[in-house]
């Protein structure tokens, strides 16, 4: 699948024109291949209401070879009239026939080309007209853009209709500069160069693309703002210190834990509790592998917005199992609710909606200090909350425990079999919410530093994690991870290592997992704490997910243990590397 901006005029002499150029690119990805184009009109732009979009006669003003793919025979053209997209091929359909009203939201055409790890070809321009970078300006909901409404007559398949589209339009005197992007890309060589005579092609992966704007933009919320518009985009960032201390003077009144050592760690954490909880709905849509997806922002805690995505299958019996999935840093819930499930490095993609699949009803949240929250992005509050008495950890683990409240209201969720999951700085979130909250009934910690910090500190590395792995005062209090246990056991514990974790020395790892079993053995709950330690580095695996399965099936459904391969949804049959 291959996502092509073009200039044929860079070209020079094409024999044939556009139709050779589209030809060749079709004949190159074959009949299991997808070409797609941008079609975009722009007159939504500026046209005002009487404007009218045709799908099938509005031409494409994104150049001829772009207009020659719109009206290929076979081609099929998205609906969404400020920005469509034209596609050929096998995800054709799949592509036009979403109806996303953002642009880039997660049901878009342009996010399903970020799970299919589709190509982005620049064939003789250049980065600045990257469109897929506007997706990430969109999931961050970058300061220097707000919402507006586009609106005009769509015509679809001859039937006209008055519709209204929202989408974020740049500040006047902010302009974008995606140079700087392309120029960084191409020195970690993450983009393939070539010369077709003389244009200059330009080719990468769009999930590397946007993987790498986003981890800029943590960085430098401005990072794709030009160089001579930056001051006055500045002019739209969120007054960070007042917005922390407007937070901290809300004196919210700490969460209470029934058990003594849990009521000690919410109290060093200085976990906050939320006096209510507001659910706003945003979309809500049904998928072609059998889920209702709910996109929502949670308000009402220490934070002004958490957002979340809810999916549970279409077809459920009665009240189900339910689990929260938390993300490691620089992800958010739209990592964890893609589709399909693949493996990306150390990471899985889409591993909270294959729980859902299989019966589960998901809650994935977009955690503290990740774009679009409001928070600086770069764990600059980390260093700063202390001054105040809190915690940013604190702050983690009270979204977490408004995400359980949010669980608890819903129908489709069984309160008394909710389970938390979480990778890397989900992990360690996972385990200090199943400390203090006796609501969750099971937790699983993948990699997420689940172990001793004393070991840590004198075997590891502690420069791995940042500021909010450290709450002041944990260990003056005697609350390394295994002192923690009593708080824990006899409820369910699985903890996912790594022998070769830089964030999570085995020699801690092994003195936590003997207490655990003595804790568990304690209360005749040994067969409650599970241990899976694979070779390898700091990383979320489809055995360790395919363990957590397991494990959750045990603990949340009473299903007695499979061994790996029996079931029919053994995550090792089929998965996207």
């Amino acid at each position: 699948m291959v996502l092509v901006h073009s200039s044929l005029r860079s070209f020079g002499r094409v024999e044939g024109g556009a139709h050779t150029v589209v030809q060749a690119l079709l004949d190159l990805l074959g009949q299991a291949g997808t070409l797609v184009v941008p079609t975009f009109h722009h007159s939504f732009f500026w046209g005002g209401p009487q404007q009218v979009w045709n799908r099938e006669q509005t031409p494409s003003y994104m150049g001829l070879i772009s207009e020659t793919a719109r009206t290929w025979p076979g081609a099929r053209r998205s609906a969404h009239a400020p920005h469509p997209l034209a596609a050929i091929g096998a995800h054709a359909e799949d592509l036009s026939g979403r109806r996303n009203t953002s642009v880039y939201a997660f049901d878009s055409p342009f996010y399903r080309l970020l799970e299919l790890d589709a190509w982005v070809l620049l064939m003789g321009v250049d980065f600045n007209v990257c469109t897929l970078l506007h997706l990430v300006e969109e999931l961050a909901e970058v300061p220097y853009r707000y919402w507006d409404d586009l609106t005009g007559t769509v015509v679809l398949d001859g039937q006209a209709s008055v519709q209204t589209f929202p989408f974020m339009r740049r500040h006047p005197g902010v302009h974008n500069d995606f140079l700087r992007c392309g120029r960084e890309l191409e020195q970690q060589g993450l983009v393939q160069r070539t010369q077709v005579g003389p244009s200059l092609w330009r080719a990468l992966r769009v999930r590397r693309l946007c993987d790498f704007a986003l981890r800029r933009l943590r960085q430098d919320p401005l990072f794709l703002v030009s160089a001579e518009t930056r001051a006055e985009a500045a002019r739209y960032l969120p007054r960070w210190g007042v917005l922390q201390e407007e937070q901290v003077n809300r004196h919210l009144p700490i969460h209470h834990s029934p058990h003594p050592v849990g009521e000690r760690l919410a109290r060093k954490l200085h976990l906050p509790k939320a006096p209510g909880l507001q659910v706003e709905a945003r979309r809500r849509r049904q998928t072609s592998d059998g889920l209702v997806l709910e996109e929502l922002r949670l308000h009402g805690g220490i934070h002004p917005l958490v957002p979340a995505m809810l999916a549970y299958p279409q077809d459920h019996p009665g009240p189900l199992p339910a689990v929260l999935c938390l993300h490691g840093t620089g992800e958010n819930w739209q990592w964890l609710m893609e589709e399909p499930l693949s493996v990306d490095g150390v990471r899985l993609r889409g591993w909270s909606r294959e729980l859902a699949r299989r019966g589960y009803a998901v809650l994935a949240l977009t955690q503290y200090a990740h774009p679009p929250r409001p928070e600086p992005w770069d764990w600059s509050w980390s260093n700063s909350l202390p001054v105040f008495g809190h915690t940013s950890m604190g702050r983690l683990v009270s979204d977490a425990l408004l995400a359980v409240d949010f669980l608890c209201t819903r129908p489709e969720v069984d309160p008394g079999r909710i389970g938390v999951a979480g990778f890397s700085l989900g992990g360690i979130v996972s385990f200090y919410s199943l400390a203090v909250d006796p609501r969750i009934a099971a937790g699983a910690a993948f990699c997420g530093g689940v172990g001793s910090i004393r070991h840590l500190l004198r075997e590891g590395h502690p420069t791995f994690h940042s500021a909010y792995f450290y709450p002041h005062g944990l260990l003056a209090e005697g609350l390394d991870h295994p002192q923690m246990l009593p708080a824990l056991a006899p409820r369910p514990l699985l903890v996912c290592a790594a022998t070769e974790d830089t964030g999570m020395p085995m020699s801690g790892v092994q003195a936590f997992a003997e207490a655990a079993r003595q804790a568990y053995r304690a209360q005749d709950a040994e067969q409650h704490f599970d241990l899976l330690v694979e070779k390898g580095g700091h990383a979320m695996t489809l055995a360790g997910l395919e363990h957590c399965c397991a494990f959750f099936d045990q603990h949340l459904r009473g299903q007695a243990p499979q061994r790996r391969g029996d079931d029919p949804g053994d995550l090792s049959r089929e998965v996207v590397r």
